[in-house]
């Protein structure tokens, strides 16, 4: 039996995985989200049209949606350290082969559906779920901190591949950065992540839902909520999770259309594209600002007021992009939607735990990830259709800029107070 099995460390091994988990965010989304900085050179490059490259990218977002629900069984069936540590190290090494395509078919299986299929396994489908068996009265916030590692990411990855492609090319820029995968967040993962914490659990930790910091009573009896679930098919017949994943579905469209499309908008109007990488890296790091922000908020106020008050903020983002236009258009948009571009990932995956509870959270969380990358795919295509068509993306934003009204009003309708286990806690005996 090890030390770890025995006694609980000083220093709770929660925040060593929190920041483990915070790598593999930064390390992945930095690649996957720059991958907007590799539209233009790989067009003049390769010879391909931006449509067959901006489908190549809808068809890795959608089949990442649907890997989300085999990574989500896969994580409830045999833990986050290995599904995650494999996935880590499937997604560097697709990276790895992307530098090395040739034809649009040969991207198509690595980028479209073999790097897509890993990169759900690294996902907050599998890293939230993880950290929600480590955290209880501080979920939120934890959840926040990792997410900030979707915002440092790209704030890090896209201007960095961006030089790369500059200095060198777009084949040596995907090299250098499947490196960091492969040789730093491989490894951590692999050393370092656990499943659960084994029943030691601080007194700093601790809530009703744990009982007390005792193992023998935390097998007996624990505190849930009106909804937590036996069997993950039964929050389907609930509205709270239909609510999250609407307003989740309009996330997807709102975000990976910009992670695709807002560089090559930026260059269509005569902006470098270290430039328009820039400013793209800089409303990826001010997520980390509003994603902290939603996580302190979530846990002073109710969590479904501070998700619908994210997605109302992107909407004006969204407004000022289209009426301002040009470069200033460009900047106010980057610091608005900074302050709300990630924070809705943290939010959501915490009111599913908090509504649902930890026995099916991966499902869970995979399906309404899923709604999101849905509507992510279906956003990228369209944009990149319209903008061949009408040689403009105004149109495809103006959409999905709409879209958030409704995405706000899901939200602010989700009844928190009276099915979340915060404010309704029931004695029952383990759910098993």
């Amino acid at each position: 039996m090890s030390k770890w099995d025995r006694e609980t460390p000083k220093i709770y091994y929660g925040w060593l995985v929190l920041a483990v988990c915070f790598f593999i965010v930064v390390s992945t989304s930095g690649v996957r989200s720059s991958m907007g900085v590799f539209v233009t050179p790989m067009e003049a490059d390769m010879q391909w049209s931006r449509n067959d490259i901006t489908r190549v990218l809808s068809l890795g977002i959608f089949v990442g949606a649907m890997s989300f629900l085999v990574m989500g069984y896969l994580f409830d069936k045999y833990g986050g350290r290995l599904v995650i540590s494999i996935a880590l190290a499937m997604v560097g090494i697709s990276v790895v082969f992307l530098s090395r395509v040739n034809s649009i078919s040969a991207f198509i299986l690595i980028y479209g559906i073999f790097g897509s299929f890993a990169a759900s396994g690294v996902s907050f489908v599998t890293i939230h779920s993880l950290l929600a068996k480590w955290f209880y009265r501080r979920r939120g916030l934890v959840m926040s901190l990792s997410a900030t590692g979707g915002s440092i990411g790209p704030f890090l990855f896209a201007p960095f591949s961006a030089f790369l492609i500059e200095t060198f090319d777009w084949r040596t820029a995907f090299l250098v950065v499947s490196a960091v995968i492969l040789f730093m967040a491989v490894p951590l993962a692999s050393l370092f992540l656990r499943d659960d914490p084994l029943g030691k659990i601080p007194d700093s930790e601790m809530d009703d839902s744990t009982g007390q910091n005792n193992e023998d009573v935390v097998e007996k009896v624990q505190m849930v909520g009106p909804l937590f679930t036996k069997r993950w098919k039964e929050a389907l017949s609930t509205s709270p999770f239909w609510q999250l994943s609407a307003a989740y579905l309009v996330c997807g469209i709102t975000t990976n259309i910009l992670s695709v499309h807002f560089v090559p908008y930026a260059e269509d109007q005569g902006v470098p594209k270290i430039t328009a990488a820039s400013i793209f890296g800089v409303m990826m790091l001010l997520n980390s600002v509003g994603v902290l922000s939603a996580g302190i908020l979530s846990q002073h106020f109710s969590q479904n007021k501070v998700l619908g008050s994210t997605y109302a903020l992107r909407g004006i983002a969204y407004l000022t992009l289209l009426s301002i236009g040009g470069t200033t258009g460009m900047w106010a948009f980057a610091f608005i939607a900074g302050m709300s571009w990630i924070a809705t990932v943290s939010v959501t995956s915490s009111l599913v735990a908090d509504i649902y509870g930890g026995k099916n959270l991966g499902m869970l969380n995979g399906m309404s990830n899923m709604a999101h990358q849905i509507g992510g795919a279906l956003s990228v295509l369209v944009a990149g259709e319209l903008q061949a068509l009408t040689g403009s993306y105004e149109i495809p934003f103006a959409i999905a800029g709409a879209t958030l009204v409704f995405a706000s009003l899901a939200s602010f309708s989700v009844k928190e107070k009276k099915y979340s286990y915060r404010y309704n806690k029931v004695l029952a005996p383990t759910l098993s």
